[in-house]
């Protein structure tokens, strides 16, 4: 009879089989964006606390401080001033949008119907 994992160990398996990197060529500048597959809860709150609150912007400061672009990172002014709305919209919408795992049509969270 198999022994129930734990909690811990469960987390740390699928951590560690959502390792690696995902990416998008962004469309209008051809820039490729890539950042971790496995997004810890912990990156995001520390964006939604330096962004008191503010939901938009810690999703730019989640982006800034984990995505790197063509191998660089941007600052929050750069991003804002440089990066043409449409690829900010779909970098935005693949970073956080849905899982890479769900299925055709279930939102993040919620089973398909």
């Amino acid at each position: 009879m198999s022994e129930k994992k734990s909690v811990i160990e469960r987390l740390k398996a699928y951590r560690d089989a959502h390792e690696g990197e995902a990416e998008l060529e962004l469309p209008r500048t051809g820039v490729v964006a890539r950042w971790p597959k496995f997004m810890s809860h912990g990156a995001w709150q520390k964006a939604l606390r330096l962004a008191q609150g503010d939901f938009a912007r810690a999703q730019v400061l989640y982006i800034v401080g984990n995505v790197s672009f063509d191998g660089e990172r941007l600052t929050e002014a750069d991003y804002n001033s440089l990066l043409p709305l449409e690829d900010a919209l779909q970098l935005t919408a693949a970073v956080f949008g849905q899982p890479e795992d769900a299925e055709p049509g279930e939102a993040a969270g919620k089973p398909a119907a």
